[in-house]
């Protein structure tokens, strides 16, 4: 635990509030600023904030995370980690991929296929998008040559209308880029969606789908 105050600060724990060093040790390695008597911790404003998951348990769990090419699952974790329940694994991945998404990570380049898809729980009900309970998400992913895909990007959005395609696809995809908005055009039935996609590169309708997306 010394080497992560270390990383941390270099200098000595800092107070966050005032910036003065915090010098007065309390139990279980908790600092209080000198100042203006702040708790200061080591894991305060970090992803391992208010966890009651010991920390060798967490840095296990990176490990398993970034160790297996296919990624891990919550239930798979909670196997590997002998965890007592399937909430804390899944809070777990939740908080390491959220801090793994850089915010001001690059826009997506190339061809662009573009689709909407509908995810939820088993409800009572009609099936498909029309369905009570279902959030509505757009993806893009880069479409590579001869096969493959590149990177993706996901929102949930609010309706399939175009001026949301189109806000969406001016924050994720390169102008001038060909999109690839077939399969969102018979989704939708609205040629709308293509002067959307105008607005950020030359729409394009082919045949490629994009796999796993079940509604």
């Amino acid at each position: 635990m010394d080497y992560l105050d270390w990383l941390r600060w270099p200098s000595g724990p800092m107070c966050p509030k005032c910036g003065r060093v915090a010098t007065t040790v309390g139990a279980g390695r908790v600092w209080r600023c000198g100042g203006c008597c702040k708790r200061v911790s080591r894991t305060s404003g970090r992803i391992f904030q208010d966890t009651r998951t010991g920390l060798t348990v967490w840095f296990a769990a990176a490990w398993y995370m970034t160790a297996d090419p296919g990624g891990a699952s919550a239930l798979t974790m909670q196997k590997l980690l002998g965890l007592g329940s399937y909430q804390t694994a899944w809070a777990m991945l939740h908080r390491y991929r959220t801090a793994t998404v850089r915010p001001g990570r690059e826009v997506l380049t190339g061809r662009v296929e573009v689709d909407e898809t509908c995810i939820s729980g088993e409800e009572p009900g009609p099936r498909g998008c029309g369905a009570l309970g279902k959030t509505l998400v757009v993806i893009a992913v880069e479409l590579r040559e001869p096969r493959g895909y590149g990177r993706a990007r996901m929102s949930v959005i609010p309706n399939a209308e175009a001026k949301t395609l189109r806000k969406f696809l001016i924050a994720t995809v390169e102008p001038g880029e060909d999109l690839d908005v077939g399969a969102f055009l018979d989704a939708s039935g609205t040629a709308a969606v293509a002067d959307a996609a105008g607005a950020v590169g030359e729409a394009v309708v082919g045949e490629v789908g994009l796999p796993g997306l079940v509604r």
